[in-house]
């Protein structure tokens, strides 16, 4: 398994409600958020189911990637190599972009709790590929792995 594998082809469905880029009306729309180099730099983009709606959400020159909505739609969890590899996370509509991780080590892979208040990564900031958790503001982060073995992919149960 490589470590970047998880790359590309990533994407996640949600129904949303309210208005997006410069206003524009997204109601009921059901949105698709991946990751895509279309514009040259990876970044996060959201799609409609009949492409008549298509925004970039993240719009800068570094590598984003890894995104995930939030369990109640009004967030998106995603991995950022605008300063070094970290978790970051922003409102579903792309704004108030924050780094959540801010670390020396490769923060990646993120994945929200079912009640959203947890996000659990990977971190290499022990020597190895260990899975973290922390709050959803960033808070309170603490390895839940720790073996000589690389761990990847953290994903909650849905109860």
């Amino acid at each position: 398994m490589k470590l970047f594998a998880p790359l590309m082809g990533i994407a996640a469905t949600l129904m949303l409600a309210g208005s997006g880029e410069s206003g524009k009306s997204f109601a009921r729309l059901a949105l698709t958020i991946f990751a895509s180099g279309r514009d040259g730099s990876f970044e996060i983009n959201a799609m409609n189911g009949d492409t008549s709606y298509q925004v970039n959400l993240t719009r800068n020159a570094a590598l984003d990637n890894s995104p995930a909505w939030s369990p109640d739609g009004t967030k998106i969890v995603f991995t950022s190599a605008r300063d070094g590899l970290e978790v970051y996370v922003m409102n579903a509509d792309g704004t108030n972009q924050v780094n959540l991780t801010n670390n020396a080590a490769l923060d990646m892979d993120p994945a929200w709790s079912p009640d959203g208040k947890k996000i659990a990564f990977l971190s290499h900031r022990d020597g190895n590929s260990e899975v973290y958790v922390m709050d959803a503001d960033g808070s309170n982060q603490f390895r839940l792995t720790k073996n000589a073995a690389a761990d990847f992919h953290p994903a909650w149960s849905p109860d």
